[in-house]
C-alpha cells in the first residue's frame, strides 16, 4: 500500500461498482500504517455501502418525482361488427349490419405552473346496411384540444415541482449522511489504531519488566546457594516473575481483543496473523483555538449541512401545504373540429319496395357532396371554416371548514420548528464536543510531561535499587515494589499520549476536518436528472 501522502477520490460509485469483499485471510503479519487502515476501511466497510444505496435511491427518487411531468403518447385501435335487430317502421327487415374500424392517437402533458393539456385525433370508418346511414363508407374524424390551468391551488411552478425539490433535498440530506458516516468511520479507525498501539506498548513493557522479574529471580536463586541471601528473599522474587507473568497473559488477552476490533473494522479475517503497526504515536505540542474550531464546525460538518437541507426541505413543503389550504378556482379551454367524407350508401331506401332508391340518393347538395375520401375527412379538420365547437369552463371550490388543509399546514409548520430547533442543538452539542476534545488534549499534553519525568524518576529509583539489592542493602522485595511503579507509570504514560492523538481525532471529527487529514474528496455529481426546472 501507498506509504506516501494518500489521496483518495471517494466516487459516487466506489462502492455501488465494487461489491464489499468478504473478509480476507492474510499470510503472516499485516504490517500496517494509520494510511493504509483508514483506506481499507473506506474500501470494505458494508456501512458505507448502504449509505452508498440509501443515496442512490434519493438519487432515484428525483427521477420518480419528476417522471410524472413525462408526456404521455395514447393511441387505441378498434375494430369491430354489430347486428342491429330492430322492431320499427323505418326498418322493415328488422336487420342491419355496422362494421366499423377505429383509431385513436392523443398526446398530453403538464405545465410547471399547473396546466394541463390534452391533443386528440380520432379517425372513424362505418360501414352500414342501415336504410338511414347516407353514407357507407362513411369517414369521420375530430380534432379535440383541452387546456385546464388552476389559478389558487396548485398554481405556480415552486407549487407544482414541490414533490420534486423536496426529493432533491432528500437527495442532498443523503449525500451529506453519507459524509458523516465516512467522517465517522475514518475516526473509528484512528481510535482502534492508536488503543491497539498502546496495548502492545503496554504489553511490551510488561513483557521487559517480566524479564527484569526474571532477572531478579535466577540473581536470588545465585545468591541463595552461595548462601548471601535467605529463602525468602527467593519466594519474594518468584511471586514477582508468577505477578509479572499474570500481567503479561492480561494486557496480550486485552490487547488481541482491540486487534480483533481494528480488524472487523477493516474487514479482515479474525483468524488471521496479527496486524503490526507502522505509525508511531505524535507527541508533539499543539495549540488549539476553540472558537476558531467552531467557527470550522459550523461551516464543514457534515451534520450541520444535511439539518440545513432539512430545513430548508420543511420550508418547500410549508409553502405547499399554505397553497392546499387556498379555494380550487380552475378554467378548462376546450375546442373541437369535424370532418366528414364517404360515399352514397346504396342500400334502398325501403327494402320491401319493388323499386330501388338509394339511401345515398339524398347526398348531392349537402356539405359533404364532394368528399368521397378518407384524407377529405382528415383534411376537414384543417380546412379554412371547419365544423368546429369550443367552450370555456369556470370551476370554483372551496371546501366549508377546510380543516384536513389546515392540519396539515399546521404539522408542516411544528415540522420546520422542531427542524431548526435540532439545528440549533447540534450546533450547541457541536461546540461542546469540540471545547471537551480541547480540554482532552490539553490534560493529555500536561499528563505525558508529567508522567514522563515521573518515568525517568521511578526507572531512576530501579537502578538506585538493584544496586542496593547488589549490595545486600535492600530485600527483593523492594526491588518488586519499585518495578510495579515504573510499570505504572509506563502504563500512565503510554495512556496519556493515545488519549492524546484520540483527543485529535476527536477534534477534528468535531471540526468537520476528519476527511482533510487524508486528502479524502467525497464526490457526488453526476448528470442531473431530467425534468421541469425548478428553483430553490
Amino acid at each position: 500500500m501507498a506509504k506516501h501522502a494518500l489521496s483518495l477520490c471517494l466516487l459516487l460509485c466506489f462502492l455501488l461498482s465494487s461489491p464489499v469483499r468478504a473478509q480476507d485471510k492474510l499470510a503472516g503479519e499485516l504490517s500496517l500504517s494509520l494510511r493504509d487502515a483508514v483506506e481499507l476501511a473506506l474500501e470494505r466497510n458494508p456501512t458505507l455501502e448502504i449509505e452508498k444505496i440509501r443515496m442512490e435511491r434519493a438519487r432515484e427518487k428525483i427521477n420518480e418525482e419528476a417522471g410524472g411531468y413525462d408526456s404521455v403518447l395514447n393511441f387505441r385501435s378498434i375494430a369491430g361488427r354489430r347486428d342491429n335487430i330492430v322492431a320499427s317502421r323505418f326498418y322493415p327487415t328488422g336487420l342491419y349490419v355496422d362494421s366499423e374500424q377505429g383509431h385513436s392517437l392523443g398526446y398530453e402533458w403538464k405545465t410547471q405552473m399547473g396546466g394541463r393539456m390534452n391533443v386528440a385525433v380520432d379517425y372513424r370508418r362505418l360501414v352500414s346496411t342501415s336504410n338511414t346511414q347516407t353514407l357507407s363508407p362513411q369517414y369521420s374524424a375530430t380534432l379535440n384540444l383541452t387546456w385546464t390551468q388552476s389559478l389558487l391551488r396548485d398554481f405556480g411552478r415552486s407549487i407544482v415541482t414541490t414533490q420534486i425539490r423536496v426529493a432533491e433535498k432528500g437527495k442532498e440530506i443523503a449525500e451529506h449522511n453519507l459524509s458523516e458516516r465516512v467522517s465517522q468511520l475514518v475516526h473509528q479507525v484512528e481510535e482502534a489504531y492508536w488503543r491497539l498501539t498502546f496495548l502492545k506498548q503496554d504489553l511490551e513493557a510488561k513483557k521487559r519488566s517480566l524479564e527484569f522479574a526474571k532477572g531478579l529471580l535466577k540473581q536470588n536463586e545465585a545468591l541463595l546457594v552461595a548462601g548471601r541471601v535467605a529463602s525468602t528473599s527467593v519466594l519474594q522474587a518468584r511471586s514477582g516473575v508468577v505477578a509479572h507473568e499474570e500481567a503479561v497473559l492480561t494486557a496480550e488477552t486485552e490487547m488481541r481483543k482491540f486487534e480483533d476490533r481494528l480488524k472487523l473494522l477493516l474487514r479482515l479475517d479474525l483468524a488471521s496473523a496479527g496486524i503490526v503497526l507502522v505509525n508511531e504515536p505524535a507527541m508533539q505540542q499543539t495549540a488549539f483555538d476553540p472558537a476558531r474550531s467552531v467557527e470550522k464546525a459550523l461551516e464543514r460538518r457534515a451534520e450541520i449541512r444535511a439539518l440545513m437541507k432539512e430545513v430548508e426541505l420543511r420550508e418547500v413543503e410549508l409553502k405547499f401545504a399554505a397553497n392546499q389550504t387556498r379555494p380550487r378556482l380552475d378554467v378548462t379551454a376546450q375546442y373541437g373540429a369535424a370532418g366528414l367524407a364517404g360515399r352514397p350508401n346504396t342500400t334502398c331506401l325501403d327494402p320491401t319496395s319493388s323499386t330501388c332508391e338509394p339511401v345515398g340518393s339524398i347526398v348531392s347538395g349537402t356539405v359533404f357532396a364532394g368528399a368521397r375520401r378518407p384524407q377529405d375527412a382528415l383534411g376537414g379538420l384543417f380546412s379554412g371554416s371547419p365544423f368546429d365547437n369550443w367552450s370555456v369552463e369556470v370551476k370554483f371550490q372551496a371546501p366549508l371548514g377546510n380543516r384536513t388543509a389546515k392540519a396539515r399546514l399546521a404539522d408542516a409548520d411544528l415540522q420546520l420548528l422542531e427542524s431548526k430547533t435540532r439545528l440549533r442543538a447540534v450546533r450547541d452539542q457541536i461546540e461542546s464536543e469540540i471545547r471537551a476534545a480541547v480540554r482532552e488534549i490539553a490534560a493529555a499534553q500536561k499528563r505525558i510531561e508529567a508522567s514522563r519525568e515521573y518515568v525517568a524518576f521511578v526507572e531512576d529509583e530501579l537502578d538506585g535499587a538493584r544496586r542496593k539489592f547488589d549490595a545486600g542493602l535492600s530485600s527483593s522485595y523492594d526491588v518488586l515494589e519499585v518495578l510495579d511503579e515504573v510499570d505504572k507509570a509506563r502504563t500512565t504514560e503510554y495512556k496519556a499520549v493515545m488519549d492524546f492523538n484520540i483527543g485529535q481525532s476527536k477534534l477534528r471529527l468535531a471540526e468537520g476536518s476528519a476527511l482533510e487529514q487524508y486528502s479524502i474528496a467525497l464526490d457526488f455529481e453526476r448528470s442531473s436528472p431530467q425534468g421541469p426546472a425548478r428553483g430553490n
